[in-house]
């Protein structure tokens, strides 16, 4: 049985695309379109109640959803890839502490800036809830620039699952004023697309049709 990663470009997935990408590990993707009654395939329902991506179905039939656990059972899965410090190396940390930052505290923050209509039901607030987002997530995000070594990496002084969760994020935002000019955020996205694994996943955001392909 094939690992196999749902989602839809530029979403959540993007992420563990990206790590599966950089572990070699041969996958398969589930393209999943619309929100909540409107999902598309309907069958998805049944492997994700909640409706929303990413999922990921394991080689043994183990289901995996949040985008944090995919990439902490993913690296520690693969040790030879050196993608996650060992729980006894004093890298593991910094490294755990950055991985929850990013999907405890910047990954809700964005949510609120794509997806208020999950937050509140009044239309005409949504903008309120964006402007608020954006500034808190400005905050936040520096904190998490800041944290970046001169090496434009999050723990142990080499390239981590944090890194590669983080990219994710910078991708999202490498647009947004405060976020994507910082000076640490610029050098680490400009590394981090440079990779040739971020490189595929990026190419195949153009469609669904390239992502599913």
């Amino acid at each position: 049985m094939t690992i196999t990663l749902y989602g839809r470009p530029r979403s959540g997935s993007l992420a563990v695309e990206i790590l599966l990408e950089e572990l070699g590990v041969p996958y398969d993707r589930v393209l999943v379109t619309g929100y909540r009654e409107n999902i598309q395939p309907p069958s998805f329902a049944a492997i994700n109640p909640l409706r929303r991506v990413p999922a990921l179905t394991l080689d043994d039939g183990t289901l995996l959803t949040e985008s944090a656990a995919m990439m902490l059972h993913l690296a520690d899965s693969h040790p030879a890839a050196g993608l996650a410090p060992a729980p006894d190396a004093k890298a593991r940390a910094p490294y755990l502490r950055w991985m929850t930052y990013l999907a405890a505290t910047i990954y809700p923050t964005a949510m609120h800036i794509f997806h208020p209509e999950n937050y509140i039901a009044d239309e005409a607030r949504f903008g309120e809830i964006k402007a608020y987002s954006a500034d808190v997530l400005a905050q936040q995000w520096q904190v998490v620039d800041g944290a970046l070594d001169e090496g434009g990496h999050l723990a142990g002084g080499r390239l981590s699952a944090a890194d590669l969760y983080m990219a994710m994020f910078a991708l999202w935002f490498a647009n947004t004023p405060g976020l994507g000019d910082l000076p640490n955020t610029r050098r680490f996205l400009e590394a981090m697309k440079a990779r040739p694994s971020v490189q595929s996943v990026i190419a195949r955001t153009a469609s669904n049709e390239a992502w599913a392909a």
